[in-house]
């Protein structure tokens, strides 16, 4: 059967039908567990998917223009991953029945708008499927609006959505549904959620579009790199606040490069010009080098970053004292423990590294995030261990042809927040969580 006459044939099912259709292209007779993953489905059926920054618009269809081309949908970054999920279903039913059509953004409740809408429902909440789960909550085949929080936690969808269904598709939630909307808006899921001790974000609903994500670039990668330092290193290490004009810093940065300890600008009075230049020279290595990734490739990264620095001979070497980390919330390791722990990371960096192409991005991130936090603990260096071991995240995520990442001052709170909880509680989740969004975001930045 040629595509135009597939597309036929869908036309003429119901949302429902469509959705039972592709459920069961994909799942065969077996019941789905849930959270069904939208992303992956449209990856299976040709679409690459990329999240973008747009003011109004949920998402958008870009139709193929041939056979040979790529069909490409938009998903709003800016909205929470449930609303995501429902877009990427919902313009899943139009690359299957709607490619003869023009662009489809949803902004508008045409009839072909509202059978995806539909369709997105009765996909990541399969009838069979989602009235045998809300029966698990039901008494006397009613449930509460706190069940229905439940349910759509296990559904991965909006608690609207969920709350909607129960009461107008299978009449299942208790309570007047004349007032309903009302109802919903006083609920404050949100609130609820935290009270109850959920993720209000649910981490395994952003690694399924994590996973399924294509990471390319518009442009060269090398050049998205170097538009990431350009971002990253002026911007963010104080060049910006200095009181010097541009001329002025370019004369310093290329005295300082020619002559380096021999420069007159060697000095503490240009410290910030010295670190921003040695951190810069530092992410030209991470891009160009070809050196295999080891633990110990850490001592080089923080000898790079202080090239330029009065005393270079001082960096990357081990700290020789147990010196105080301001602001942290948490001991580091006694000096006297540095080198052994360091030898005993190289174990878990070797197998990441080795392991690199089966595992998938969420897996390797994570991983590789479990290295990092273990080096802010072990705090190896006198000074720069931060810019070292984010350094060396981002090469380990470069190697595994992801972005770069680094958390802008609005999100570096989140940051060390998530890195106290791996302190206290030993889990990793809020800083998957916020390592993954810092990578959509990049690439949105710099793609």
């Amino acid at each position: 059967m040629s595509d135009e006459l597939k597309i036929a044939y869908r036309e003429g099912m119901s949302p429902t039908e469509l959705a039972e259709w592709v459920l069961a292209d994909s799942f065969g007779n077996k019941m789905p567990s849930v959270p069904i993953n939208p992303f992956k489905l449209m990856r299976k059926y040709g679409i690459v998917y990329q999240f973008k920054g747009f003011r109004d618009l949920e998402g958008i269809y870009l139709v193929p223009e041939d056979e040979s081309d790529i069909a490409v949908v938009g998903i709003n970054y800016k909205r929470p991953i449930t609303r995501q999920r429902f877009t990427a279903a919902h313009e899943l039913c139009h690359h299957l029945k709607d490619r003869r059509n023009e662009t489809c953004p949803i902004n508008s409740k045409n009839a072909i708008e509202k059978y995806a809408e539909q369709f997105a429902a009765e996909l990541l909440m399969p009838r069979k499927l989602f009235r045998a789960v809300a029966m698990e909550y039901a008494k006397n085949e009613k449930v509460t609006l706190d069940d229905a929080l439940q349910i759509a936690d296990r559904f991965g969808v909006s608690f609207q959505s969920c709350a909607f269904r129960l009461a107008y598709v299978f009449h299942m939630l208790e309570g007047d549904y004349s007032d309903l909307n009302s109802r919903i808006k006083k609920y404050k899921p949100d609130k609820k959620k935290a009270a109850l001790g959920m993720e209000i974000e649910r981490l395994e609903l952003l690694q399924q579009a994590t996973d399924s994500y294509v990471f390319f670039f518009q442009v060269e990668p090398n050049i998205v790199w170097y538009q990431f330092k350009n971002d990253f290193i002026y911007n963010e290490n104080r060049m910006e606040g200095l009181d010097i004009d541009e001329e002025e810093v370019a004369e310093i940065v290329t005295d300082l490069r020619i002559n380096r300890q021999s420069s007159i600008y060697c000095t503490d009075n240009y410290q910030d010009i010295i670190q921003v230049l040695g951190h810069a020279s530092l992410y030209d290595y991470i891009l160009e080098t070809d050196d295999k990734i080891t633990i110990y490739k850490l001592l080089d990264l923080n000898k790079k970053l202080f090239q330029f620095a009065p005393y270079p001979d001082e960096a990357g070497k081990t700290r020789t004292d147990n010196n105080l980390v301001l602001g942290a919330k948490f001991e580091t390791l006694d000096w006297r423990e540095v080198a052994q722990a360091l030898v005993e990371l190289q174990k878990p960096v070797e197998g990441l590294i080795n392991n690199a192409p089966e595992l998938s991005i969420s897996k390797y991130v994570l991983e590789a995030l479990k290295i990092h936090h273990r080096i802010t603990q072990i705090h190896p260096f006198r000074d720069g261990n931060g810019r070292s071991s984010r350094a060396l995240l981002n090469w380990m995520l470069r190697y595994k042809g992801l972005p770069p990442i680094y958390f802008k001052q609005t999100e570096k709170e989140s940051y060390y927040t998530a890195l106290e909880i791996a302190d206290k509680q030993g889990t990793y989740r809020e800083l998957l969580r916020v390592t993954i969004r810092e990578l959509f975001r990049t690439i949105m930045r710099i793609g």
